[in-house]
């Protein structure tokens, strides 16, 4: 598997490297599956696997065109996909996209976000490399507003000195969504493996071996 460094869900330093690769290769060892996960650059965790040099991108949100591309697996657990307003923009809350086309929003280059975000071409969106580049913009006052997973951003941001305090999630969150595995559709057993990996995914949520490891990781 290869994916990108995103704490707190999955990174090289954090415990097991994190709650969501602890959790997936719990699922493999029930299917019947080792698996073992390579942080690399998220574009390029993408491009390999749909080429076929590595089997499985790890942690992904699900869209339309990445179900085209890859085998997704079935959903793993969910996320709050949020909003984050610069210091002293203002803005708490927003009731319709259209509302947000005068700010500049950061984007993380390759990511999938909400299928209508994704798709408001009116929006004026800066891509980034990293979410941490878009966390520095933010507190810099260089864009308006950032889209990230709510914990990410926490995250991230206190590791980089900023204080979280003072910016705003804005309400509603932009999307829940949940994350999941995609397996290369050029290797010739990447439908197998992931349904290998689904069923062992319900067999540790029927077992309870899910909840147990969440609940690890959440304390």
């Amino acid at each position: 598997m290869v994916t990108t460094e995103w704490a707190p869900h999955y990174g090289t330093g954090l415990p097991e490297k994190g709650l969501t690769t602890a959790l997936v290769k719990a699922a493999f060892k029930a299917g019947g599956h080792n698996a073992e996960v390579e942080f690399i650059p998220w574009e390029r965790a993408l491009k390999e696997v749909r080429e076929g040099l590595h089997d499985i991108v790890m942690g992904a949100y699900y869209n339309e065109d990445r179900a085209q591309i890859y085998h997704m697996s079935d959903q793993i657990y969910s996320l709050d996909l949020v909003l984050v307003a610069r210091p002293g923009l203002g803005v708490k809350s927003y009731q319709s996209l259209q509302e947000l086309r005068k700010y500049k929003i950061g984007i993380s280059r390759g990511y999938a976000n909400s299928k209508k975000f994704d798709s408001a071409d009116y929006l004026d969106k800066h891509p980034a490399t990293t979410p941490t580049l878009n966390i520095r913009k933010l507190f810099r006052g260089r864009i308006d507003l950032a889209v990230m997973n709510y914990d990410l951003f926490r995250y991230n941001a206190k590791l980089e000195g900023f204080c979280v305090g003072n910016v705003e999630f804005l309400e509603p969150p932009l999307d829940t969504p949940y994350l999941h595995i995609m397996a290369s559709r050029e290797i010739g057993d990447g439908e197998k493996i992931i349904n290998d990996f689904n069923s062992g995914l319900k067999a540790i949520k029927d077992s309870g071996e899910f909840l147990r490891i969440f609940n690890r990781f959440r304390k």
